[in-house]
């Protein structure tokens, strides 16, 4: 069991990656930060509200990273960024954020997803509802990068 929101972040990349396509993501570096700019061309954005939580979590690749996923996922991958493309990634960050989620439970707390909003692009921001800094995950998939954003603030 993941006894922290970091660990559970992990597992959870961990068991949607390399369960979907057998490579074992790394986790390289993790930070707080306060920044909007976007981290990867493509960021799939999922609301979390609790009873006294909300917030939010992102999942950030380039698109060569989500092409190499489709591509062992479906025994083919597209040559440009299409609706297919962006249903993949965000099924993918479904399938990450409900694995937190599962584990977050474990600390007592339900968390329930909005249902993800793609954004796609090379000069974007991300600007978060939460007053507390994001604390931004990197994963290592093969040789591209897999950014986990994560925030949640008390409420009420």
């Amino acid at each position: 069991m993941a006894n922290t929101i970091a660990e559970a972040i992990k597992e959870a990349v961990t068991e949607v990656i390399t369960t979907y396509t057998g490579n074992s993501p790394e986790l390289t570096a993790t930070e707080a930060r306060k920044e909007d700019f976007a981290l990867a061309e493509i960021s799939s954005i999922i609301g979390l509200t609790g009873e006294k939580l909300q917030g939010a979590f992102v999942v950030s690749m380039e698109r060569e990273l989500l092409f190499q996923l489709m591509q062992a996922l479906l025994g083919e991958a597209p040559k440009d960024l299409n609706q297919e493309a962006l249903d993949m990634a965000g099924e993918l960050s479904n399938m990450i954020c409900g694995g937190f989620r599962r584990r977050f439970e474990k600390f007592g707390t339900t968390l329930k997803a909005s249902v993800p909003s793609m954004i796609t692009g090379k000069d974007y921001k991300v600007h978060s509802l939460c007053k507390t800094p994001r604390v931004t995950f990197k994963f290592k998939v093969g040789d591209h990068p897999l950014y986990i954003e994560f925030c949640l603030d008390k409420i009420g």
